[in-house]
């Protein structure tokens, strides 16, 4: 069969494969380079780039098609106005896509665009070299997030109705999809800075400085991705204290000489009242940084980062030592919330340093770490119920949909996604119940009776995955203090999760066991397993494996998070043994009723 009688129906074949990846996935660039590649897969043109809006630029995120095409224009920054406002002033209109003829291109800018090697045809709907084709990428709400070029289209040809009905197609997914993404980008970041500054927060409370310094290089390290942060706190002379610092990965990350001439520049910032963290990147700009600047660019260039956040530690008027977080990543080193998280973090430090020296300040940091859940808790809480009522209508309708007969199969598909959508709401405001909980209704509840209810519960689903279960328990009761709603989530988690993520043929062993006054549930898997550097994360909210093969499972990363939080809840803990390929094992462990 022709090309062009197959031509839509695998680009709308794409498109519903696009719309089930992107849905599920939680990393922004995997969502941008799917978009791309779907393009290029599914409608056929040689080359489609996106590119993401920060701030009045314009920075290359995303290129399929063509490998030294990516390598040559990938995280090159634009001027937005020079696409938005110039290209598209004198592009012709089809509909939300922009069309700018050969024969339109100014001069001047010509030289940087990528230009593919290939004649111009004499047909009049040949497609010429200098031809540009782009596609506004757009939120729900009409805010512009982006935009997407396209270039070598099917057989060289510029594109019919046809053709433009179906990238308008996917250019409103990648826009909905590039909004999603960026949402569960910009939420989970949230979580992972409030749990970082929680963790400051408690080290400081209940440990001494070393604890709360450490607690935040790590902390930071983790929530904002960074290359390198270190802290440094100056002593107390009065009482011949020295200087306290902390790292990572490097244990020193400021050298000496760079070190005194910061103190000097960040002395005169809050002698003149700027406490806020100020930014140097590689490229020289440093304002602020008058004594330190040029040796801060060489520390930059020498250890190949791309840019430092550097935030005073300081209360009132009186600097009490420095945050430095490194970063490689271009374009837009930090986010506005990781600023944010900074500055908090730098003012969290001055307390606690305060704190060291006068020991007055307890009750004020465990109000703020109560704040801090209580923001965390709500964030979520509001966001999961304004989406559960939405969801609810679809399912609903979806549900009429069905039972009228309408588009069976399409109905189906709308059918699972809301059902996967409202799963994910559901385990959000889980986990924000499970966060705000202090304490548990307990009683006494037998460990083998949670199982075998769970094994029920699961038998359809592990006959369909073709996974073997089975259940090993004692020939004594192994009886817990626990609730009866919340210890079955755990058990319910612990043993839906190794059936998802074992292969057919593969076993599936559910052990319960009294051991050293606790009772313990081992979930043994044949699976997939988990590498030692997803096991660091593992019970992180959001966190999903970087492992190709199990990110192709649905999930939320949040099934775990929760399960160990009532797991703490109880008194007790979830552990993990896992090698990569070779299965895993996991233990809960409850105190046993004395």
């Amino acid at each position: 069969m022709p090309r062009s009688e197959t031509f839509p129906a695998e680009g709308v074949r794409r498109l519903y494969e696009l719309t089930r990846r992107v849905t599920s996935s939680a990393d922004l660039a995997e969502v941008l380079e799917e978009i791309a590649q779907g393009v290029v897969d599914g409608l056929g043109y040689g080359v489609a780039a996106i590119s993401r809006l920060e701030g009045d630029v314009l920075v290359m995120a995303a290129v399929a098609g063509n490998d030294e095409v990516r390598e040559e224009i990938v995280g090159r920054r634009t001027p937005a106005e020079q696409v938005l406002g110039r290209e598209f002033s004198i592009a012709d209109h089809w509909g939300i896509l922009r069309f700018v003829p050969h024969d339109r291109q100014p001069e001047d800018q010509i030289e940087s665009l990528w230009v593919p090697d290939i004649e111009a045809g004499a047909e009049p709907d040949a497609w010429h070299p200098l031809d540009a084709l782009y596609a506004p990428l757009y939120s729900a709400d009409g805010v512009l997030l982006g935009n997407m070029a396209v270039d070598l289209p099917p057989d060289n040809k510029v594109p019919d109705q046809q053709q433009r009905d179906l990238l308008e197609m996917f250019v409103v997914q990648a826009g909905l999809a590039l909004e999603n993404a960026q949402r569960r980008e910009q939420l989970s970041r949230q979580v992972m800075l409030g749990e970082a500054l929680r963790r400051l927060t408690t080290a400081g409370a209940h440990g001494d400085l070393d604890t709360a310094l450490r607690a935040a290089v790590l902390g930071l390290t983790e929530a904002m991705d960074a290359a390198q942060v270190s802290v440094r706190c100056f002593g107390d002379t009065a009482h011949d204290q020295a200087d306290l610092a902390a790292g990572f990965p490097r244990a020193a990350g400021v050298p000496g000489e760079l070190a005194r001439l910061l103190r000097r520049d960040l002395t005169q910032w809050v002698e003149g009242g700027e406490l806020r963290p100020r930014l140097v990147t590689v490229d020289g700009q440093h304002p602020g940084f008058e004594a330190s600047g040029l040796a801060l660019v060489r520390h930059l260039r020498d250890h190949g980062w791309a840019a430092a956040l550097v935030t005073p530690i300081a209360l009132s008027q009186e600097l009490l030592g420095y945050l430095v977080v490194m970063t490689i990543k271009p374009g837009v080193p930090f986010h506005p919330e990781e600023i944010e998280a900074a500055n908090e973090a730098g003012r969290e430090l001055g307390r606690l340093v305060r704190d060291a020296r006068l020991r007055r300040t307890e009750r004020r940091l465990v109000a703020e770490l109560r704040e801090l859940d209580r923001y965390k808790g709500e964030l979520i809480a509001t966001i999961s119920h304004e989406l559960k009522t939405p969801l609810t209508s679809i399912i609903g309708h979806t549900e009429l949909l069905e039972e009228a007969g309408v588009h069976p199969s399409s109905v189906a598909a709308i059918g699972r996604n809301a059902a996967r959508l409202d799963r994910l709401v559901t385990n959000l405001l889980n986990y924000s119940r499970i966060q705000g909980r202090q304490q548990l209704d307990r009683g006494k509840v037998d460990l083998a009776e949670l199982c075998r209810g769970t094994l029920d519960m699961l038998a359809f689903q592990s006959r369909t995955a073709g996974v073997a279960m089975a259940l090993e328990v004692p020939t004594e009761q192994v009886i817990v203090w626990g609730d009866g709603e919340e210890l079955p989530r755990v058990i319910d988690n612990l043993c839906s999760n190794a059936v998802k993520y074992t292969p057919r043929g593969g076993q599936v062993r559910v052990s319960v066991r009294a051991r050293q006054g606790m009772g313990e549930v081992v979930v043994c898997d044949t699976g997939l397993g988990i590498s030692q550097q997803d096991q660091v994360h593992l019970f992180s909210a959001f966190h999903r494996s970087t492992n190709p093969e199990a990110l192709t499972i649905p999930g939320t990363g949040l099934g775990l998070a929760i399960s160990r939080t009532i797991a703490e809840l109880h008194g007790g803990d979830i552990t993990v043994e896992s090698e990569l390929g070779e299965g895993s094992t996991f233990t809960l462990r409850i105190p046993l009723v004395e």
